[in-house]
């Protein structure tokens, strides 16, 4: 196994800390909810991709690059904390971001959008059928200007970012082991991809018995992002020579939550406010309100066990939550939010 051999460069406070929520335990009348606080890891506001960013920026430090190149929706996470990895390592950012139209730039600077701005990063927008080309030719006007630019695809979800997933469960074994806790289900977001299939082989290479439980941030449908996820995981145990079976019935993921990647939906809005209200814990409206929803609408109709014990895992990205503004408020008081689909999101044309 080549795990501990890959490039890796230290960017996470680890472990994340290992939470109870007696509060949402007793509101949902079991089954015994913790959270996993990957909002922690420490890397700008903290999120999921520190863990996968180790991998790839020890790559990128390897190849001697001097500036990255990456993509991703307008408010994404991911390139709030690629950009603050890069600028630790005093490298250069290039950020090619989606929007509704080529060249967005809204009036007002907020969630992350506000913070890729402060990074100093060099930003384009463009539709998403174009964002592939921007890339290339973004990496190719840094080469010709004398950089090493190195490109990080998918949203880090490729086998060396699925690394930090893997190696994301043996951090949670030992913590359940002190607790005496027989954990039975572990519950996060799936977008590119990455995070579940390391938390699926984490979950089977340590035989920890556990069930990974993904909702969907939008993207893609079960049947898009299922064979997505599986291969992937075949292509990163491949990569990393792991002898683990993964069979699809192990990619277990719910659709019903998100609506639409980004979008603003009442199921989410109440999750944000229940576990702000219940745990003083604030979620991000496109990922972790998601499967906290899912989380939730599972409890409600009896599929855990009142003594199972479920993991939820925090990704971060709450600095999204002010972007919401709005329509988080309307929830709240119980009124019609003025947006569905925000106005950032490719699906407004």
């Amino acid at each position: 196994m080549k795990l501990n051999s890959l490039p890796r460069i230290r960017l996470a406070n680890l472990p994340t800390p290992l939470q109870e929520l007696p509060n949402l335990t007793r509101a949902l009348k079991g089954p015994r909810i913790l959270v996993k606080r990957d909002d922690l890891t420490g890397l700008a506001f903290g999120g999921n991709k520190t863990r996968k960013l180790e991998y790839l920026m020890g790559e990128a430090v390897q190849q001697k690059a001097d500036c990255i190149v990456t993509h991703a929706g307008f408010h994404s996470n991911w390139l709030t904390q690629t950009a603050a990895a890069a600028r630790k390592l005093g490298m250069k950012i290039a950020l090619i971001k989606t929007g509704p139209h080529d060249g967005y730039d809204p009036d007002e600077y907020d969630g992350n959008h506000l913070l890729h701005f402060l990074s100093g990063a060099s930003m384009k927008v463009v539709r998403p059928e174009k964002v592939a080309a921007a890339v290339e030719e973004k990496a190719a006007e840094l080469k010709a200007a004398g950089h090493r630019p190195f490109i990080l695809r998918e949203m880090g979800s490729t086998p060396p970012g699925v690394a930090g997933y893997i190696n994301f469960f043996i951090e949670l074994t030992a913590q359940i082991a002190d607790l005496g806790l027989p954990v039975n289900y572990l519950v996060h977001t799936t977008g590119a991809g990455g995070t579940q299939a390391g938390l699926i082989i984490g979950a089977k290479a340590f035989h920890t018995g556990i069930k990974v439980i993904a909702s969907t941030s939008g993207s893609r449908t079960v049947a898009e992002q299922t064979p997505k996820v599986f291969n992937l995981i075949q292509e990163s145990l491949k990569f990393m020579d792991m002898d683990v079976k993964v069979g699809m019935e192990d990619v277990v993921i719910y659709d019903h939550y998100a609506e639409g990647y980004g979008y603003a939906t009442e199921k989410k809005a109440e999750a944000v406010r229940m576990l702000a209200e219940l745990e003083g814990l604030f979620l991000d409206p496109v990922y972790t309100a998601s499967s906290m929803a899912c989380l939730i609408d599972l409890a409600r109709k009896g599929f855990f066990k009142k003594d199972d014990v479920v993991v939820f895992l925090h990704t971060g990205g709450s600095a999204a939550l002010f972007a919401y503004k709005e329509p988080l408020r309307a929830f709240g008081q119980g009124k019609k939010a003025p947006w569905t689909i925000p106005p950032w999101s490719p699906d407004r044309q």
